[in-house]
């Protein structure tokens, strides 16, 4: 990884299990270093909530009532994401999750192979997949965490977790 590599990890909560994204965090790691710039936005999804995903997050619809839907918000995340790799935690959720939501706003996906996959690298570690556990073994704090999710705090885990284990190549 050199000085200038930038990478964007992202995380989202959502109202429906990989659909409607309630928030979404992006986080910029340039070089070895987790920079200060991110992209943290909550989105009022078009569906219902579903219980697991509101015991997950403890974000309601009616938290949500006056933020701007998703087609408000992704030029913004695009202008933040830029051309850079996409990091996520299980890139398969944030992945099918955007995809979607991107096919709603018309606008164009970003390719898979753009993204690369934290929970893959944790595994291959001998670390389990769940980000929090695989964190806390991999000696990374967890201890300042509330019980329910959020995008942000998601996004600055897996790219601790990224920094912490990535590939030579990618260093």
């Amino acid at each position: 990884m050199k000085p200038e590599d930038r990478y964007v990890v992202i995380d989202v909560e959502t109202a429906q299990s990989y659909d409607h994204i309630i928030e979404i965090a992006a986080v910029e790691v340039v070089g070895r270093t987790i920079s200060p710039h991110s992209f943290v936005r909550r989105v009022k999804p078009r569906s219902a909530m579903s219980p697991f995903c509101y015991a997950v997050h403890r974000i309601s619809l009616a938290d949500l009532e006056e933020e701007p839907y998703f087609e408000q918000v992704v030029h913004d995340l695009m202008d933040f994401v830029g051309a850079n790799t996409i990091i996520a935690h299980n890139y398969a959720y944030e992945y099918n999750t955007l995809k979607r939501e991107f096919e709603r706003a018309a606008r164009p996906t970003y390719p898979r192979e753009r993204f690369f996959c934290t929970m893959a690298l944790a595994k291959q570690s001998g670390l389990p997949g769940k980000l929090r556990q695989a964190c806390a073994q991999a000696g990374i704090s967890i201890a300042h965490l509330r019980a329910e999710h959020d995008a942000l705090n998601d996004a600055l885990l897996a790219a601790h977790l990224f920094l912490k284990l990535s590939p030579a190549e990618m260093r």
